[in-house]
Parts: C-alpha cells; sequence; structure tokens
C-alpha cells in the first residue's frame, strides 16, 4: 500500500465501517507527517512544434501539517516517451533536471511557500542531447518531483496515495506531469457543448452518466476541461452531489486524458468520497480525433488507472466515450 502523506488539514476524512477494518485505521497506521505540492495553476504544459519558443509555465505550492514548514527542496527529473517509434526509439530513462531550495519559494496568497516554474523547450531537448527533428507530435516528457523535507522524509508520485494525486483544482498534488509535445490549435476548437455515447462501457456501465450534455473549456493551450457528475451515488455519500473534472490534452490526431482524473465513480459507504475510481489514458489513442475537425471525437481510457479503483475491487477497465458537438 502507498504510504499516506497525512497532513493535519482536513484533506481525508475516512467515514466508519463497523464489520471489517476501516480505510482509516489501516491508513493511519502506516502514516506519517509529511508534504504535498499542490498544482496552484498551470499556464502550459505543452512542448507546442509550431511556437517552439513558448515555455512550460505552472506554479507549485506546498504544505505540510507542521507550523513551522518542513521544505528543504524538491528535486525534478526528466523522462521521455517516444510515442513515434516508426522514426527509431529515443525513450529515455530519467535523469536529474534541477534541483529547488526552499529559499528559492516565496510566500503566495494563502500564506504558503510557492514558486513558478519555467522550463524552455531547449532546455527539455538537452536534457537528452535533442534536436527539434527528433521529437515529433504525441511523443511526451514527463516531469517527476521528489519533496524532500528538513525531518528526513522525501515524498514522490510513489508514495502518495490517490486522493492525493488526483484531488480538482488547486489541491491537485501528484508530483508527476506530462508535457505532451502537440501542434497548437486554436483556442476556440474542441470546446463548447457537446452530447456524448458510450462506445465501449466501463465495468459497471458507461463511465459517464450525468448531464447529458458536457460544456467543454480551454484552459491552457491544447487543453480542454469538462464536468461530469456521479447521480447515482448520491445516496451512498451521504446525498453530496459528487463531481468531478475530466482534463485531456490534444496532440495532433490524439485525444489524450490526463493520468490520475478522478472519474465522479465512490463505491460509498465505509469510504470517504474524494477516494474516486481514477481515469487515465489508453495506451491504443491513434484517431481519436481530427484536429482540424472538433465536430466529433473519442476519449479512450481506462477505469482503475494502475490499480487506482477507489476501494471498488474494479479491475482495470478500458472504456471509450464519443463525443459530438451539438
Amino acid at each position: 500500500m502507498r504510504i499516506l502523506c497525512f497532513l493535519v488539514v482536513g484533506i481525508l476524512l475516512f467515514l466508519s465501517c463497523e464489520s471489517e477494518p476501516r480505510p482509516v485505521d489501516i491508513a493511519f497506521d502506516e502514516a506519517q507527517v509529511g508534504g504535498i505540492l499542490r498544482t496552484q495553476s498551470a499556464t502550459n504544459l505543452v512542448l507546442d512544434l509550431l511556437d517552439i519558443e513558448r515555455d512550460i509555465e505552472f506554479t507549485l505550492e506546498y504544505q505540510d501539517g507542521q507550523q513551522i514548514p518542513l521544505l528543504s527542496s524538491v528535486e525534478m527529473f526528466i523522462s521521455f516517451v517516444d510515442n513515434t517509434p516508426e522514426n527509431g526509439d529515443n525513450s529515455q530513462d530519467f535523469q536529474e533536471f534541477r534541483i529547488l531550495s526552499s529559499t528559492e519559494f516565496t510566500e503566495g496568497v494563502n500564506g504558503l511557500p510557492v514558486i513558478d516554474i519555467s522550463i524552455s523547450a531547449q532546455e527539455l531537448l538537452e536534457v537528452f542531447n535533442f534536436t527539434n527533428m527528433q521529437v515529433h507530435c504525441t511523443d511526451r516528457f514527463v516531469l517527476d518531483l521528489k519533496l524532500n523535507l528538513s525531518n528526513g522524509s522525501s515524498f514522490t508520485h510513489d508514495n502518495s496515495i490517490g486522493p492525493i494525486i488526483s484531488f480538482g483544482g488547486a489541491l491537485n498534488s501528484p508530483f508527476t506531469y506530462d508535457i505532451h509535445v502537440v501542434e497548437g490549435i486554436a483556442d476556440d476548437l474542441f470546446t463548447g457543448n457537446y452530447s456524448y455515447d458510450s462506445i465501449l462501457d466501463g465495468f459497471e456501465g458507461s463511465t459517464f452518466i450525468s448531464p447529458a450534455i458536457l460544456e467543454v473549456i480551454a484552459t491552457r493551450p491544447n487543453a480542454r476541461v469538462f464536468e461530469i457528475i456521479r447521480d447515482e451515488q448520491q445516496i451512498t455519500v451521504g446525498g453530496v452531489l459528487v463531481r468531478a473534472e475530466v482534463e485531456f490534452t490534444i496532440a495532433c490526431d490524439q485525444i489524450i486524458l490526463t493520468r490520475y482524473v478522478r472519474s465522479a465513480i465512490v463505491c460509498g459507504f465505509g469510504v470517504e468520497g474524494d477516494v474516486h475510481v481514477l481515469l487515465g489514458p489508453s495506451s491504443d489513442l491513434d484517431n481519436t480525433a481530427n484536429q482540424n475537425d472538433d465536430s466529433v471525437f473519442d476519449l479512450r481510457f481506462l477505469e482503475g488507472f494502475e490499480g487506482n479503483d477507489g476501494f471498488c475491487g474494479w479491475p482495470v477497465t478500458p472504456s471509450v466515450i464519443r463525443l459530438s458537438k451539438q
């Protein structure tokens, strides 16, 4: 089981279950004082082959459960996934990229340490001695973070848990980011109102249930977001409407779901409402979109991505949703 980055900030509250060991008991038995790096904002997370001078830019916010922050440093690592092997496989393992010291953080609007990250396309290429001609649309760089605390603890994606990784908005703390190689598209493409059909159902039917019409909005270059509601689950979570934001990136003929998207599927009694079944991208994404025609496109993804089944006991299950513009 992944180690819980336990924060005394009331992020995780589990409901009780009398008949068997509670998730909260298991988590607290293995808990340790830790910290998170929230994605406070993200201006750009793609390498645009048509605008190679545009930097990758996002802002991190640090928090732990202590009155005096334990932040020591953040190590940044870069790897490369070659998704166009017909030109030769240039995939590369993780290389150390940059170390951020605690002194580089400043106090943000929430009174917590924040830092603005800016990475040029040239810096990414130089990590592996690449030229522009060695990366192609649908390839991706992967940025991983290692948070080091002054008490000797370190936290990464691998020892965090689903709710911390997948919280929506400014609570999102994945410790890992995909930087997709794309060809930039207009901000108004793949936006607006879409109806949808389940082309391939997930483990218990269609992954998306409500609303009937999805409003897709642009959040940053080549990235789009819409909201889903799992209204069948309202009774099991005490009448609270379970909402989740689904994010994807358009990279040439591929629609790529962001890793660790909350599905709005929770399994109810005994499990806290933010422990969702998580979604992630399928490996078969070719021809899911025509970036010059946004009238119809497919989302191919996996339920229970990397085993994050939200305590539902679901296997990893492929699902396909087709969106049609209204």
